[in-house]
């Protein structure tokens, strides 16, 4: 997703903008879910979704996806999942 259309800061360089929130939601286009973190074990569940942005059935909601973090710098994770992708993300400075 990082390219023409996805700038500083929004994309923080990362494969794709995710909201990983304090309270244990997350949001990415067209998808949100929860979240918890155990060890470098990340745990997400899908909880809604939008059909005019992502191409999910209502078959997919509450099924559950883990995958390993890897820290490179305080800012800076590798997520591999379960297929061994391995996708890289950066934490955001807070956006106004």
């Amino acid at each position: 997703m990082i390219g023409g259309g996805l700038e500083y800061p929004i994309a923080c360089g990362s494969h794709g903008p995710i909201i990983f929130e304090s309270d244990g939601k997350y949001f990415i286009w067209g998808e949100s879910g929860i979240w918890r973190l155990e060890g470098d074990v990340l745990t997400v569940t899908m909880t809604g979704f939008d059909p005019l942005h992502v191409d999910f059935s209502p078959e997919d909601i509450g099924k559950t996806y883990e995958s390993t973090i890897r820290w490179v710098d305080q800012d800076t994770f590798l997520k591999r999942t379960t297929d061994g992708s391995t996708w890289a993300f950066r934490r955001c400075p807070e956006r106004k």
